[in-house]
């Protein structure tokens, strides 16, 4: 039997794996073992990040880590071989032993990536320093020698805030150096959701209707959970998809999409709860959630926003949404204005609960209030609905029967 058939046989294919129903390719964020390492199958083993999620994807086999093909970076189509897996103690070989996997043949020109540092190589190529562009150009500027400085990039290439930092140490140039600046790559998730709100300013005609809450009594609630020594407390923001929810239920335009063909009405409930990332913003859901009580929302919460905070988020947990409330309260923000996530009809934007002094009666009082803005789109709905559905919000967050 040839070789090549015989370590092709006895190694497993890690491929791009496909994340959402029209994923056609994937980034490649970050590998988690290096080539030659040892790894058990369902561990850790690449961190691939879709326009939607970036997710920790782990080894199908246990074996030897080879044969690596793709880079920190690199876009990948779905299903394409990018690593192989081999039995311990078979002979890794040369890499045109493995018989490659065919890559789909593009219809049209690949778009460009935006500029950046380039990623070093793995192996980086013998006897050249692996520093980025920026750091040479620094370096040189500087008259600084790369081969004494150490890299804190990828592989442990040099990059300009390495360069910078070293020459902190160094007496000052006679001349101040020229202003640098450096062009960053945008992460998949938060490029492609620049690109769907800026559509959907573009598109959608946006109004938008802000209304107080007093929440006094959800935060006696709550309060009164925490003396009986209850350990799961609802969140504000449990109270406030769990009312949103409910309402939703006598507005089904703002529950809806926007079509060529017209207003699609939406029979599921399925709240999306903005959660801010280091990398972007991610869009768990909670399914059916007006068929939820406030315990069983409170806990798919929690799970859906530990999953996302871990990069263990699937496409059932983010697909599907049909209206999204999005909560900055816990920044200490007290009101903003959001923008309708495409092709859903409105957006709740939720600010901070704080106390202020408002009218009671013919005396004032201090009382916890939070702004609600919701964003709607008028092709779908009008202001007086809208202002109906925000009364409806208020009047069950004021006096909520759980």
């Amino acid at each position: 039997m040839p070789i090549a058939y015989c370590i092709e046989a006895m190694a497993t294919d890690v491929i791009m794996p496909a994340l959402g129903v029209a994923q056609e390719k994937g980034t490649l964020v970050n590998w988690l073992k290096a080539e030659g390492d040892s790894v058990v199958k369902g561990e850790p083993l690449m961190e691939v990040e879709t326009d939607k999620a970036r997710v920790e994807i782990e080894a199908p086999a246990s074996g030897i880590l080879a044969h690596m093909s793709a880079a920190p970076g690199d876009e990948v189509p779905v299903g394409q071989r990018i690593a192989l897996i081999l039995t311990p103690g078979e002979p890794s070989g040369k890499k045109s032993q493995a018989k490659p996997t065919p890559t789909p043949a593009k219809s049209k020109e690949a778009p460009k990536p935006l500029v950046q540092e380039p990623r070093t190589e793995t192996p980086p190529v013998a006897g050249r320093i692996a520093a980025s562009p920026a750091a040479r150009r620094i370096a040189k500027e500087r008259k600084m020698d790369l081969a004494a400085l150490k890299g804190t990039g990828p592989q442990g290439s040099i990059v300009a805030e390495d360069v910078l930092r070293a020459s902190e140490t160094q007496p000052a140039a006679a001349a101040a150096p020229p202003q640098l600046r450096e062009t960053i790559q945008l992460s998949a998730i938060r490029r492609i959701v620049g690109e769907r709100m800026s559509k959907s300013k573009q598109t959608a005609p946006h109004f938008y209707i802000s209304m107080d809450m007093d929440m006094t009594e959800v935060e006696r609630q709550r309060r009164e959970r925490k003396e009986r020594g209850e350990k799961e407390i609802p969140s504000i923001n449990d109270f406030i998809v769990y009312a949103t929810a409910r309402v939703l239920r006598d507005f089904p335009s703002l529950n809806a999409a926007y079509t060529d063909q017209g207003l699609e009405l939406f029979s599921d409930i399925n709240i999306g709860m903005a959660v801010a990332l280091e990398d972007g913003l991610i869009v768990p859901v909670i399914r059916n959630a007006d068929r939820l009580s406030l315990d069983q929302l409170a806990q798919k919460s929690r799970e859906l926003v530990e999953k996302a905070q871990k990069k263990k988020l699937f496409p059932l947990d983010y697909e599907g949404g049909t209206f999204t409330v999005s909560n900055l309260g816990m920044f200490g923000v007290d009101n903003f204005v959001a923008i309708i996530n495409p092709p859903q009809a409105a957006i709740l934007a939720v600010g901070q609960v704080a106390p202020r002094v408002v009218p009671d009666g013919q005396k004032v009082a201090i009382r916890s209030m939070m702004t609600m803005t919701l964003s709607a789109d008028h092709r779908m709905t009008d202001g007086a609905i809208a202002a109906k559905f925000l009364g409806g919000v208020k009047k069950l967050l004021e006096n909520p029967v759980l």
